[in-house]
């Protein structure tokens, strides 16, 4: 296709020069700059829905720390044309110019250090609508490429984008439909996963929680009576990574492997805290209801950034889980503990003294 080629070939020629011309000339179209808590600006349609991600808000002021935060340029006619996205140094930022004609969008993103070019993205409009998309990287995703189709009521139905890899090649599409009040209901991807679905509105975070923390208790029970583990056992470890963080994996860390890494001195509690070395460790199986909660709960954590909540909730359930463990079939050791972190391990030693604090003394210099 030759707007691609086009594309890859203007990405490896830009120079120095090119940047600091596109700075100059783009910004000096600047009417009126503000500054927003993250990013909330980006011409591709459900662009935050689709990945689950918060949109930021707009500030009335510069911000006392700038590190993460976006500043943003508009034109006259009030469109995006300059964005800066301050990385966790404040003073560095990625800087990215919007280049617009009456049917394109061509966006350009420099890196926070150098300035080099890491990614060109170009937007086509008929009638004001999207019709297809092109981003060229310099990175492991070469290239992208997106074509968007809409019924008769001009709403989106259907994106479908490859995507070309180092390696290897890939579709990813998705497709779109809407309540009866014309509001995006869901989105799925390749026709099985469905990867956003509106929440009920008169549902808040808070109540989704409680009602998370119910269900996650009855799977984790349930999971914990199936699999009976007959080996004497110092922990039950739930854990969970950065993101998705509904259900835990549920690990049991034995004696006998406890007893082989000790031998290994200081270094030993890197292993034994650590479930991925387990013998056994699983995922939680669930039916489809509880599975597909768990995806609206997981995505509303994300989009409303959430996550000290639903960690919260995760301990609250493990504290529960601790009061019932006389009801599981558990050959557990004399100072046997239940423990709940990240795969990390950086929320351990604190959530260890809150779920077992009459232990937490005679383990704190064990802990990593």
């Amino acid at each position: 296709m030759k707007e691609i080629a086009d594309l890859k070939t203007k990405i490896k020629q830009l120079t120095k020069a090119d940047f600091e011309q596109l700075k100059v000339e783009t910004e000096s179209q600047v009417a009126v700059w503000f500054w927003a808590t993250s990013d909330l600006y980006n011409p591709e349609p459900f662009h935050y829905e689709s990945n689950n991600w918060a949109r930021g808000r707009k500030l009335k002021g510069e911000p006392a720390k700038k590190a993460e935060h976006h500043h943003y340029g508009l034109n006259a006619q009030g469109e995006i044309i300059v964005e800066r996205q301050y990385t966790s140094f404040e003073q560095y930022f990625y800087e990215l110019f919007f280049i617009r004609t009456h049917d394109t969008i061509t966006r350009y993103r420099f890196s926070y250090d150098n300035k080099e070019i890491e990614q060109i993205s170009r937007f086509y409009y008929e009638q004001n609508q999207l019709t297809q998309h092109i981003t060229v990287a310099d990175n492991q995703c070469k290239c992208d490429y997106a074509v968007y189709y809409y019924n008769s009521n001009q709403k989106l139905i259907e994106k479908k984008c490859h995507l070309e890899f180092d390696d290897f090649e890939t579709d990813r599409n998705h497709e779109y439909k809407y309540d009866q009040f014309g509001l995006l209901e869901t989105i799925t991807e390749n026709r099985e996963s469905i990867i956003y679905q509106k929440s009920a509105q008169s549902i808040s975070f808070k109540q989704l929680t409680v009602m998370a923390e119910d269900r996650l208790f009855t799977v984790l029970r349930q999971n914990i009576h199936q699999h009976a583990i007959p080996e004497e056992l110092y922990c039950l470890y739930l854990y969970y990574g950065n993101a998705h963080l509904f259900p835990p994996a549920i690990a049991y860390g034995t004696k006998a492997e406890k007893d082989h890494w000790q031998v290994q001195g200081t270094k030993a509690k890197w292993i034994i805290w650590n479930p991925a070395d387990y013998q056994y460790n699983m995922e939680v199986s669930m039916d489809g209801e509880t599975e597909r909660f768990f995806d609206l709960y997981n995505q509303e954590t994300e989009m409303q950034q959430k996550y000290a909540a639903a960690k919260k909730a995760i301990i609250n359930v493990v504290m529960k889980l601790k009061d019932s463990l006389n009801e599981f079939t558990l050959n557990k050791t004399s100072d046997f503990v239940i423990i709940a972190a990240d795969d990390e391990q950086a929320d351990l030693k604190k959530n260890f003294k809150i779920l077992n604090p009459e232990l937490f003394e005679q383990f704190r210099k064990d802990l990593p």
